[in-house]
């Protein structure tokens, strides 16, 4: 099986300032730097309909159903129309 790793480095916002909100969005200005810390994604093809979503490490079991990654997920397969 073929798998891509990515890293997701960690982002630090330094100072955060809502100027305004637009429809459900805030507007907002942010100073922000970057760590050389980061998450490892590791992406595979599986032979199934469904995706399969797992997370690893010392605050895995945090991470609720309903969180970014399953979000992009739906949000992709509505536009894109991504297999389930």
């Amino acid at each position: 099986m073929i798998q891509t790793k990515i890293k997701s480095h960690a982002k630090l916002n330094l100072a955060l300032n809502i100027t305004g909100k637009r429809s459900s969005l805030h507007k907002i200005e942010s100073l922000v730097t970057f760590a050389s810390l980061h998450d490892e994604i590791f992406i595979s093809k599986i032979k199934s309909k469904s995706h399969n979503i797992l997370f690893f490490g010392k605050f895995s079991k945090n991470v609720g159903k309903n969180n970014t990654v399953s979000r992009l997920i739906k949000i992709l397969e509505k536009k894109k129309n991504i297999t389930k």
